[in-house]
């Protein structure tokens, strides 16, 4: 062995040691934020969570601006400057009250944040699961979304939520102890060929497999019209109805006006019928679910994460007005550490 994988031996187990000590870290915290939520109760948490989102709102400028400058491309000028701020505090005070719930979840009570969530059109559910080929349920970031796979799991049903572990090896820790304490079953999307027999497997077994489909994808995406504009759409509710002849169901978690109870909201089955034309069919169904997701963040505004680059992509290429410039020194700094990379 030669002096370069000497080297990149130690650096790989130096990496996997500091990913178990910042993973541990991360999962001690999380523990302490779940005793905290517990120990001053659901209502207080939320509290906690609006005043946490009014601190970001006011040291987050680029989180603040991203949220209005989204709301720009969506609305144009039918939104004003004033009303822009307003929603983009809400996003904020949500976004807050969605992480503090979530740790309360998390703790000894989760029931009596569970049982505060209506179901709304569980017959479309039955019905769609009457069929026998399963069911994928279309959702978005609206609302505290993992909070769907919960609070249906808790009813009996087989669910399973589709989920994307971080890119750093402490996140992945963290991120599946943390789904682990809020009982939300799930199913990561790598490695892809284990993904996929699983995905499958639930499927014929008439489970439920939740897929969140309101992010840019950046290729292999299906440009629909979302807000008025082309939106690179993840392609994979359709792909999979297609393939197994699954129901499609969007389904939705929003928080009501008191900030303390919510409804879980299940649409009626996406109705397609299948052409000789697979590539046609998958935009018509593709369409169909961003469709319902539009539909339901108009109905929520705030509730929806206004922070996605949602329509960086387009056909013709990256969309620069699409997202905020980084400033000056930003982009000098990552010059500087690729530089030092190259070296």
């Amino acid at each position: 062995m030669d002096s370069a994988e000497v080297t990149r031996s130690i650096i790989h187990r130096c990496g996997m040691h500091a990913d178990r000590v910042l993973g541990a870290a991360g999962i001690a915290m999380t523990y302490g934020l779940v005793w905290l939520m517990t120990i001053i109760g659901q209502k207080n948490a939320l509290t906690f969570g609006s005043v946490l989102g009014d601190l970001l709102y006011a040291i987050a400028r680029r989180m603040r601006a991203k949220v209005r400058h989204n709301l720009g491309l969506a609305f144009g000028d039918s939104i004003s400057q004033t009303d822009a701020d307003a929603v983009a505090r809400d996003v904020l005070r949500n976004f807050g009250r969605n992480w503090a719930e979530l740790f309360f979840v998390g703790g000894p009570r989760r029931g009596d944040a569970l049982e505060s969530i209506a179901i709304e059109g569980r017959e479309h559910l039955e019905q769609a699961l009457a069929r026998g080929r399963g069911v994928i349920a279309v959702s978005a970031h609206l609302g505290n979304y993992p909070l769907v796979g919960t609070r249906l799991a808790r009813e009996g049903y087989h669910f399973v939520m589709v989920v994307r572990d971080l890119p750093t090896g402490y996140g992945s820790i963290i991120y599946r102890k943390s789904r682990g304490l809020i009982c939300l079953p799930s199913l990561a999307t790598t490695p892809e060929r284990q993904f996929f027999k699983e995905a499958l497997r639930l499927l014929r077994d008439n489970g439920i497999l939740g897929l969140i489909a309101d992010e840019n994808k950046r290729r292999g995406g299906i440009f629909v019209d979302f807000f008025g504009r082309p939106a690179s759409t993840a392609p994979g509710p359709a792909a999979l109805a297609l393939r197994t002849g699954a129901s499609l169901v969007p389904m939705f978690i929003v928080r009501n006006p008191d900030q303390t109870t919510q409804r879980l909201i299940i649409d009626q089955e996406i109705a397609w019928t299948r052409s000789n034309d697979d590539e046609q069919d998958m935009r018509a169904i593709t369409a169909q679910y961003t469709q319902a997701i539009e539909r339901h963040i108009r109905q929520n505004l705030a509730q929806w994460m206004w922070t996605n680059w949602r329509w960086r992509t387009q056909p013709a290429g990256q969309l620069p007005e699409a997202k905020l410039r980084k400033k000056k020194r930003m982009q000098s700094l990552k010059r500087w550490l690729q530089g030092r990379g190259q070296r």
